[in-house]
């Protein structure tokens, strides 16, 4: 303990001593010598040239002069269109003159037949005409014969239309061949069945087949009628002509003839009403 006491004071002692010795050196004011500034006498003369400043100053240099700008070139403004001209308006063709119209000429007066003479009576012949009428009435019953045979040809041809290129047995065998494909309950109980006629256009091939849908000629006025019998009539005639085929039965020889004919459906005749 007593050492570090006495280091102390020792330490003490040493700052103290150098505080003393360094302080009043710190202290004191230095002096510092100036410069000696050697000093030239001159007259007034020379202290005037001396000191001018317009002789001493530089001369200012001549500005530059910008070239003057150059106008600008105006643009050009667009030469105006030509209005093109009106084509002219096509002048009216002049109307052409009228020719005047020939006055008809006075009709001539036809010249009037000149009456023909009668014929003399010749005197009349009794023998000979009772023989004639004899002749007549021998010849009655064969011609009533023939004309009941054209009769039922002709009602065949009327029911079935076949036309002109069908002889009578060809109408014959179509009406047969028709009628049992033909549905004729269909119209029973129709207000004048014998106005339900159906026409058709039908073609065949050379076997006796249909080339094609028989085509209703009066369609038109099937539809307009309103008649629903009528209508019926129509698609029962369209079927059995399509389910009877071949008619086979036509001769092939006469091919030009049926292969197209109009056949006329009457019902009335048909159902035999």
């Amino acid at each position: 303990m007593r050492y570090g006491v006495f280091a102390s004071l020792l330490l003490h002692a040493c700052a103290l001593g150098l505080a003393f010795i360094s302080l009043p050196d710190f202290l004191r004011t230095k002096v510092v010598d100036a410069p000696v500034i050697p000093i030239d006498l001159i007259d007034e003369a020379e202290f005037a040239e001396l000191t001018s400043v317009p002789a001493m100053a530089p001369k200012p240099k001549p500005k530059e002069e910008m070239p003057p700008e150059l106008p600008k070139p105006k643009a050009e403004e667009p030469k105006p269109t030509p209005k093109a001209e009106a084509e002219p308006e096509p002048q009216p063709e002049p109307a052409p003159e009228k020719k005047p119209e020939p006055k008809p000429e006075a009709a001539k007066p036809k010249p009037q037949p000149k009456p023909k003479s009668k014929p003399k009576q010749e005197d009349l012949d009794l023998d000979a005409l009772s023989a004639l009428v004899d002749k007549s009435r021998k010849a009655e019953p064969s011609s009533g014969e023939d004309s009941s045979a054209v009769l039922e040809a002709d009602r065949a041809q009327e029911a079935i239309g076949a036309g002109d290129r069908l002889t009578a047995t060809e109408i014959d065998k179509m009406r047969a061949a028709v009628s049992r494909c033909w549905n004729a309950s269909a119209i029973i109980g129709a207000p004048e069945p014998e106005k339900l006629v159906v026409v058709l256009d039908i073609d065949l091939n050379r076997d006796g087949t249909l080339a094609g849908a028989p085509r209703v000629v009066n369609a038109i006025e099937i539809n307009l009628s309103g008649n629903r019998f009528w209508k019926v009539a129509e698609q029962n005639a369209i079927r059995a002509v399509q389910a009877c085929q071949p008619y086979d039965f036509l001769d092939p020889a006469r091919y030009q003839d049926w292969k197209a004919f109009t056949l006329n459906f009457d019902p009335s005749q048909m159902a035999g009403f």
